[in-house]
């Protein structure tokens, strides 16, 4: 029997004439302006492709296509070739994507395969083909289709065709209907997280059925395709598509995934939805991923392209990677039906047997092959129904849960790179294009336990004879992915004890014929070249370490070295980490070796972006190279969080939150910078994703909600790779809804918060986009420019030395519960009548509120403590100029006053302090410190010198206004001080004030009675 949980039971009639056109259509009619495809700079949206594939339908018709005729596509990856794909739907067509690049032998025969007679492409492309040509006008050429009606299609009705490897050496034309694709991305019957949100990158091979998947779990659901014109994704160009379009979900075939978790593990920040698939998942990699990102989905794709792209998915958990045989497959697609069979007996949970496919996924057949349709779609009898299935050839089994573990094959296909490829149909190419008698192809097993490719052993037809060029025949005729990796002359075909061939002998041979020279009757590469240029050697270390050689010789051919695509991702990958610049993949494989590559580097400008922008790395101020010295000495350390909640009185749109936060990130340079010791500190300007908003399950009170919010955000930032900033959002009962972020601090100050607050409203609300803020290099040569006009620093450091050096400690009285812990915190308030009164004594003293509220602090922390003579650390704002106002950075230093006789210190005896200090401020804090550590006394061990901080936070608090809605500002507790006392002053919203007294448990038993006294003498005793 089977499991009924291992059934999706969710299977509905489809509408009449449901098509994946007429989907698209439907949302053209319902959402116009929304985009639908993003290629460069341009934008198309659901109105515009519609309208553009209804004139290009139109054309396409007067051109002859009919109904049912299969139509060969031969563009390159645009939006002219998703208008066309929609165009040959909308005339009743099913379309075919080929690679314009393939080898003319390999068009001719998947040509034959497809019987089409149309074919989309430049006449060039089609020479030879045997097709009447069409050829698309340009989007903006195309004449308009008025009265145009688009063919009513059904779900059985014929979509689209994918080549796959077939065992005869000739190639499979899979004929899928519409339906196999509409039953995977209906609303709220999908397999995964597919909205109008959904931004999804489009850059799957063509012929592939991933391309399928990307293209339509956007445009089916009204989201946002990104069109990548690399060769495939990269790094890189996820990290950019995060950063300036919002790209959220991604699809990789499971090498792609390796690579990516190897090489930029951080680049799927951001991502809230990751599918991966193709063939055996490595657990390493999925292990590695689910420890960096345990909140993002991760979802294991199972699926012949005879069943439309999956057949079973997983949502994977970290208890996945302990299965012994690997990760599972999960449970059947939306309308399908898996069974496991011995034949035609359903095998028992735990026995293994051929995994079966039923449903709407199916394919209606091969195209111009009955009989191996007849094979391999039987109709079996199953639970006393027939029933028409695909036969996979996949050894699979049921577990006691109803989820599938796949087992294996039960023939020789392999995947590689994500293509299933048939050893039979390269070995039949092989002997038809190579002089030889016989070729064995072999698979041979790569690092993360999947496949890299094949190695053709060959018999030569006269005994001897080498097969000089072999590689370079082959290309000219096999797809990419079915050219081996080497050809491997051999006398014979070794044979195992019971007549089979040995594979195990040959790969040893290929151990040796490697050992003694390169593929393709080679000599041995000559060492490399000591070109003298560091670009070069760079080019090729990295190549070299990718291949696994020793050197890599600058002229060689990079794929006759058996780079493979995958291998030149992992070395642009690494090129564009090390030179902080983007390698595209297209550019090796255009130059196909590391001299090309560096000439090709030198020649091409690179682009303003990222580390070269403006001079590259941006230098540290004072304080930023504290919080940077402090991050690496300990990463986990959460004192540089600067963390608020905003208490928002109604829903709010966390889709509308995410756009709003990417909207302050492209604002903001210093949110998407890394800040990094290599070799100076500095910040190098970058393009880190956004972050997503993380939800959280609803909190029934308001207190409950900032206290998980403040947890949720007091994780990890690692600021040196760009992640500086987070944002979570909870609901609470009753409506409201508790919104927090977290800024590192070295990317944040007090000032910041209310530009935070501003700009997420803003980008919230949607209005018209603003330019972006003063870079980081801009504000830092502004401070440079105005610091060049104040005193030598020098002296006024040893001025200030000399001042502080014999400051005494406070006697800080530690709690009941001293020892190591988090800080906590007091909270008194002052009304609005007070904070008048501090105003007009402040105009009769002639000096700022600031002072007035310092020299009250001053005589408190004296009155409590009883001692008369101690420093307090203030931070300054460097903000020079109206522009600087508008900037989220931290533009602060620190200065330290000292106080004597702070027990009587009035506003007029505090105001010279204050100056004094101020004149100082660019004298760099850290550097002050040194100093002192030097010229001071021995102190209390684990003591600062200074024990409390005086900060007053702005004079406006931070409200967040999303229009219907806003949010109050709530101060969670910090997660560390860098005083035993830390004392602020925020305004409250409404006129008033609120003291908060932040202290260590060193400092707990004073601080209730340092904040009734701090209240009084501010006057505030009503």
């Amino acid at each position: 029997m089977e499991p009924d949980e291992g059934w999706n039971d969710t299977r509905r009639p489809y509408p009449d004439g449901w098509s994946v056109h007429g989907i698209v259509a439907g949302i053209a009619r319902d959402r116009p302006g929304a985009v639908a495809l993003i290629d460069g700079g341009e934008r198309t949206t659901y109105a515009e492709l519609d309208r553009s594939a209804d004139a290009y339908a139109r054309a396409l018709a007067d051109h002859g296509l009919g109904r049912g005729e299969v139509v060969a596509i031969l563009l390159p990856r645009g939006t002219e070739l998703v208008v066309t794909v929609l165009a040959v739907l909308k005339a009743g067509a099913a379309y075919a994507l080929l690679e314009p690049d393939w080898p003319k032998a390999r068009l001719r025969d998947v040509v034959a395969e497809l019987g089409a007679e149309v074919a989309v492409c430049d006449s060039a492309r089609a020479d030879g083909l045997g097709l009447r040509v069409w050829t698309p006008p340009g989007l903006r050429a195309a004449p308009r289709a008025e009265g145009f009606t688009p063919v009513r299609a059904g779900g059985a009705d014929p979509c689209c065709v994918f080549v796959t490897s077939g065992t005869t050496g000739r190639p499979k034309a899979v004929l899928s209907p519409h339906r196999a694709t509409v039953r995977l991305f209906r609303p709220g019957l999908s397999f995964g997280d597919f909205t109008p949100h959904t931004v999804k990158p489009l850059a799957a091979p063509l012929p592939w059925d991933g391309f399928t998947l990307e293209l339509w779990s956007a445009l089916l659901v009204g989201g946002t395709s990104v069109i990548v014109r690399e060769p495939y994704l990269t790094p890189f160009a996820l990290r950019r598509a995060v950063r300036d379009h919002g790209v959220n979900d991604v699809f990789l075939s499971s090498g792609l995934f390796n690579l990516f978790v190897d090489e930029d593990i951080e680049s799927f920040a951001g991502v809230s939805q990751v599918m991966t698939g193709g063939d055996r998942l490595s657990v390493p990699h999925v292990r590695a991923f689910l420890d960096r990102f345990p909140g993002t989905a991760l979802i294991n794709g199972y699926g012949p392209v005879e069943s439309t792209v999956v057949a079973a998915t997983r949502r994977i958990v970290r208890a996945d990677c302990e299965v012994a045989t690997g990760v599972p497959i999960g449970r059947p697609a939306p309308d399908t039906r898996v069974h496991v069979l011995d034949g035609a007996r359903p095998c028992a949970i735990g026995e293994a047997g051929e995994l079966c496919v039923a449903g709407d996924g199916l394919a209606l057949g091969y195209l111009g092959d009955p009989a191996a349709t007849a094979e391999r779609f039987p109709v079996l009898e199953l639970d006393g129904a027939e029933t028409r299935v695909y036969r996979t050839g996949d050894l699979a089994r049921w577990d006691e849960n109803g989820v599938l573990h796949f087992l294996g094959r039960m023939d020789r296909q392999v995947k590689v790179r994500g293509y299933r490829i048939e050893p039979a149909e390269v070995e039949r190419q092989t002997e038809q294009v190579l002089p030889v008698r016989r070729c064995v192809a072999v698979p041979r097993r790569a690092a993360d336990g999947g496949y890299r490719g094949l190695v053709a052993f060959c018999v030569p037809e006269r005994a001897g004879d080498p097969l000089d060029g072999a590689l370079a025949g082959l290309r000219e005729v096999l797809a990419p992915y079915h050219v081996p990796e080497s050809v491997i002359a051999v006398a014979e075909i070794p044979r195992t004890a019971r007549g089979k061939v040995d594979e195990t002998a040959l790969l040893a041979l290929l151990d040796d014929a490697e050992a003694a020279s390169p593929a393709d009757g080679r000599a041995p590469a000559a060492p490399a070249e000591d070109s003298g240029d560091d670009l070069d050697l760079l080019v090729g270390r990295v190549a070299a370490d990718v291949l696994g050689r020793d050197t890599v010789p600058p002229g060689e051919d990079f794929v006759a070295l058996g780079g493979t695509s995958l291998d030149a991702g992992r070395v642009c990958a690494r090129l564009t980490s090390e030179l902080g610049r983007p390698v595209p993949v297209s550019l090796l494989l255009r130059e196909r070796s590391v001299r090309g590559l560096a000439a090709a580097l030198r020649e091409t400008p690179a682009p303003s972006s990222g580390a070269a922008r403006e001079g590259g790395p941006v230098p540290l101020t004072p304080v930023q190279r504290d919080f940077l010295g402090k991050h690496l000495s300990a990463p986990d350390d959460r004192q540089a969080h600067c963390t608020g909640v905003w208490l928002v009185d109604g829903p709010v749109d966390v889709a509308a939150l995410d756009r709003a936060a990417a909207y302050v990130h492209r604002r903001h340079e210093a949110l998407r910078a890394a800040y990094r010791d290599d070799p100076e500190p500095g910040a190098v300007p970058g393009n880190a994703p956004a972050p997503r908003t993380v939800r959280l399950p609803a909190a029934a009170s308001e207190e409950e909600a900032v206290r998980e919010v403040h947890r949720e955000l007091l994780r990890p930032l690692e600021i040196t790779e760009g992640e500086n900033w987070r944002l979570a959002a909870l609901p609470v009962d009753g409506g409201a809804t508790a919104v927090g972020y977290v800024v590192h601090h070295i990317a944040f100050d007090g000032w910041s918060e209310t530009v935070l607050a501003r700009d997420l409203a803003e980008g919230y609300r949607g209005g018209a986009e603003r330019s972006a803020a003063s870079s980081l290099a801009r504000t830092r040569a502004a401070w440079e420019a105005h610091r060049a006009a104040l005193p030598p620093a020098e002296p006024l450091l040893r001025e200030l030395v000399e001042e502080l050096r014999d400051t005494p400690e406070l006697p800080l009285r530690p709690g009941p519960s001293a020892g190591r812990g988090a800080p906590s915190r007091v909270v008194r308030t002052l009304s609005e009548k007070g904070v008048a009164a501090l105003r007009e004594e402040a105009v009769r003293s002639g000096c700022t509120l600031f002072t007035v509220l310092l020299a009250g602090y001053a005589r408190a922390v004296a009155r409590v403590t009883g001692q008369d003579d101690f420093g307090v650390v203030v931070p300054v704002a460097q903000r020079l100029d109206a522009g600087m106002e508008d900037v989220i950075g931290c533009h602060v230093n620190m200065v330290c006053i000292r106080v004597r006789g702070a027990g009587g210190v009035s506003p007029e005896g505090a105001a010279p302090l204050v100056r004094r200090a101020l004149a100082a401020q660019h004298v760099g804090f850290d550097v002050l410190i040194a100093r002192l550590r030097e010229a001071m006394p021995p102190r209390t061990p684990g003591v600062p010198l200074f024990q409390t901080n005086f900060v007053v936070q702005g004079e406006h608090a931070p409200v967040l206004d999303l229009g219907p809605v806003r949010g109050r500002p709530v101060r969670p507790p910090y997660a560390g001080l860098t005083t035993p006392l830390q004392t602020e002053v925020w305004p409250d919203g409404e006129g008033g004030l609120r003291i908060v007294v932040n202290f260590l448990p060193s400092a707990g038993d004073l601080v209730e009675e340092l904040a009734d006294a701090f209240r009084g003498e501010l006057g505030g005793r009503e």
